[in-house]
């Protein structure tokens, strides 16, 4: 019983000393660049931070560069981003409050126009199946839009994923971008993180 107890005070000890950490990476982080309205929202598996006017989470990553900032005061928007990258892969989330009124499906074939453009003449849809996450439906998450293509960006075929959603105001955006040989791979981990990361968003602010 008390080998138990022991085992059970040390695994303890172990985990908040891994929130702390992670805790300490996503604060150091924060004063280093002086953002405002970000703060920490690491937890035991991961560091990372939350925008706290819109609710979007930003998981920091085990490797690779990391960016993170709030549009500047003279932006026609209010709103932040943040973007992970690693090796040749992309994934950078967006949150908007517009100064004028609209709506998701007006927003989100904007957001699909603007990729397709970027993608030029050979821009085509994803044949590949969403992920496993994406096909699941969980209760109690905001709506939310997902568009997958295919395209020519530099000369290299890329796949690109285009995720939305809204709510109080706020629109919610994920963009990954992958060599086409990756695309499987990205969709996977795209469709894990967008479900994690809309979790949090769909969490009432402070």
């Amino acid at each position: 019983m008390r080998l138990l107890c022991a085992m059970a005070l040390l695994l303890s000890a172990c985990a908040k000393t891994d929130l702390d950490q992670h805790r300490e990476v996503a604060t150091r982080l924060i004063d280093q660049r002086g953002a405002p309205d970000f703060v920490d929202a690491s937890t035991i598996e991961y560091s990372a931070i939350r925008h706290t006017p819109s609710g979007m989470v930003c998981v920091l990553p085990d490797a690779g560069a990391f960016e993170f900032d709030v549009f500047p005061a003279s932006a026609m928007n209010a709103g932040a981003q943040c973007s992970t990258t690693t090796e040749q892969s992309l994934a950078a989330w967006i949150a908007v409050r517009f100064r004028e009124p609209t709506t998701l499906d007006v927003v989100f074939a904007s957001a699909v126009a603007q990729l397709n453009e970027g993608g030029g003449v050979a821009a085509q849809p994803w044949e590949g199946a969403p992920s496993e996450a994406d096909r699941a439906s969980p209760a109690g998450l905001p709506h939310y839009r997902i568009h997958r293509m295919r395209a020519n960006v530099g000369g290299e075929e890329r796949y690109l994923r285009l995720s939305m959603s809204e709510r109080q105001g706020w629109y919610l955006q994920q963009i990954v971008s992958a060599p086409i040989g990756d695309a499987v791979a990205a969709e996977v981990q795209a469709g894990q993180s967008w479900r994690a990361v809309l979790r949090e968003f769909a969490e009432p602010t402070e």
